[in-house]
């Protein structure tokens, strides 16, 4: 273990590792997914002036055989040229367990890790909360996250307590890993804790990211919560589904989130969401937040404008479901308060012709539309 290790040859294999330059995140903040490397669709070249930084999938990295490519090259960062400024948040891997396991029944939770089948070559795999950490370090992320058991929220509670003390043993064992990886000890991890003052994150090192669980009970999320802070991590996730079966966010589950892990930490709000659940997270104290919307969205044909510029969808914003007839020959740009290239050079109708004809470029102009707005969205409704 690293922390045997004599001070001087600590600091000689620290030397040998990329080095890394203060990050400063503005808050709040919106990350797209970036699931298999890339925003579906969607150059980084066409974005990165917009973009604080994007969310990358440790599983998929590895079930797809790019760990050793990422080791190779130094990371995410220089394999896609992705501005070094930039944040790049990895998940641990977690939310594909609740996919592929809790949903689809293709493995099981273990306590050595989720032992879970690959859909497409039928390998089987075991993720351990050591084995996502070792992926997330040849990343190279600026963001780690420990390796969690998510639920959807309405389980009984022998099984979310279950899975809640599952993934505290998971989270202290990620921590382990990661303190090993990065060669700190628990000493050196509390003092180069990230800074959070007013609305910007400041950190150097690789930030270290627990998800809170408990599902829908108030008295188990706030039992996580407590458990895990009680290990010590630089920022908090909000595990679990956000919403309810109506799709009305749990702003009651939510609270107990943020009034239990340290205050002075960041709250993450993973897979968070509309614009509207923004809105009032940002008011509950959560600052950031990935969600597959904006580009997801895109590739169906609904975007995301400005109030009062499409039909009627939430408090803080309208949609444009440009597979309608409504809008064949519609002359008009998307949103006339957008100043992205979609809405600059291209009308309604022809974005319609486009995504109606499965035309690839189609696919890319309304996701550049979409994230673009989302960004413009967060700056408008900051502080």
């Amino acid at each position: 273990m690293h922390s045997v290790l004599p001070k001087n040859k600590r600091r000689q294999i620290k030397k040998q590792q990329p080095s890394r330059s203060k990050k400063k995140l503005k808050l709040p903040a919106f990350f797209p997914d970036a699931t298999y490397g890339s925003i579906h669709s969607l150059p980084f070249h066409e974005v990165n002036g917009l973009l604080p930084g994007v969310v990358v999938t440790t599983l998929h990295f590895h079930l797809l055989g790019l760990v050793s490519t990422l080791d190779t090259v130094g990371g995410f960062h220089n394999f896609t040229q992705f501005p070094q400024e930039k944040i790049v948040l990895s998940d641990s891997g977690g939310f594909q367990v609740l996919s592929l396991i809790n949903r689809k029944g293709l493995g099981k939770i273990t306590e050595e890790g989720a032992l879970f089948k690959d859909p497409k070559t039928g390998r089987k795999t075991l993720l351990s909360p050591e084995l996502s950490l070792q992926i997330q370090h040849s990343i190279c992320s600026d963001i780690r996250t420990a390796l969690d058991v998510p639920l959807m929220g309405n389980e009984d509670n022998s099984i979310i307590t279950k899975a809640l003390e599952q993934t505290t043993r998971w989270a202290q064992r990620s921590k382990t890993a990661y303190l090993a990886s990065e060669l700190l000890t628990p000493d050196e991890f509390i003092a180069t804790k990230p800074k959070l003052e007013e609305n910007t994150l400041s950190f150097e090192r690789p930030l270290l990211n627990a998800v809170v669980q408990g599902g829908n009970d108030l008295a188990l999320r706030k039992e996580s919560a407590q458990q895990l802070s009680a290990i010590g991590f630089d920022l908090f996730g909000f595990g679990g589904w956000p919403v309810d079966e109506n799709g009305k966010l749990q702003t009651k589950v939510l609270e107990t989130f943020v009034e239990n892990t340290p205050p002075d930490s960041l709250k993450y709000g993973m897979g968070i969401g509309t614009p509207d659940d923004i809105v009032t997270c940002i008011s509950l104290g959560i600052k950031l937040f990935d969600c597959v919307l904006p580009s997801r969205n895109a590739r169906h044909g609904s975007l995301f404008v400005t109030k009062g510029s499409g039909e009627k969808a939430g408090k803080n914003y309208d949609l444009i479901r440009i597979k309608n007839a409504r809008y064949q020959f519609d002359s008009s740009k998307l949103d006339p308060a957008c100043s992205c290239p979609t809405c600059k050079h291209y009308s309604r109708a022809y974005l319609r012709f486009l995504i109606k004809n499965n035309n690839p470029v189609g696919y890319s102009l309304l996701t550049l539309h979409n994230i673009w707005w989302y960004q413009n969205f967060i700056l408008e409704i900051s502080p």
